[in-house]
């Protein structure tokens, strides 16, 4: 069954059209990144329409004499991340443009730095 154009208004084929290229995008870079698991792309398909929100302003985004910390986790995979500093990573537009918002990238971040850090024993162990 072919789909038809000619139903919809021109405000509908606007935004139609800017799907389209937003979901090429998405395409391309996925081509280009390691790939979403597709339960995660099925949560992020039936998330509601984009904001316009902006990045909230990094306090401090680089220790001085380090590495950038990261500020930005995509929630679903720890291997997409971003310092919040540069130009906004394709993944970040992506996540955003399905719904995802600024907050859950932060959260994110916060769990995976206090999964990287040194675990100390309540119990010390009795060297021998």
């Amino acid at each position: 069954m072919p789909f038809s154009l000619s139903k919809h208004s021109l405000p509908e084929l606007e935004t139609l059209l800017a799907e389209i290229k937003q979901e090429i995008a998405v395409r391309e870079s996925a081509a280009q990144t390691p790939a979403i698991p597709p339960a995660v792309e099925a949560v992020t398909e039936a998330a509601p329409s984009p904001t316009d929100e902006t990045p909230p302003q990094p306090e401090q985004a680089v220790v001085s004499g380090s590495t950038p910390v990261i500020r930005y986790v995509h929630p679903a995979s720890r291997t997409l991340t971003w310092s919040g500093e540069g130009p906004t990573p394709d993944w970040v537009s992506a996540y955003l443009a399905h719904g995802g918002s600024w907050s859950a990238m932060e959260n994110a971040a916060e769990k995976l730095a206090a999964s990287h850090r040194p675990v100390r024993s309540l119990f010390p162990t009795r060297s021998q």
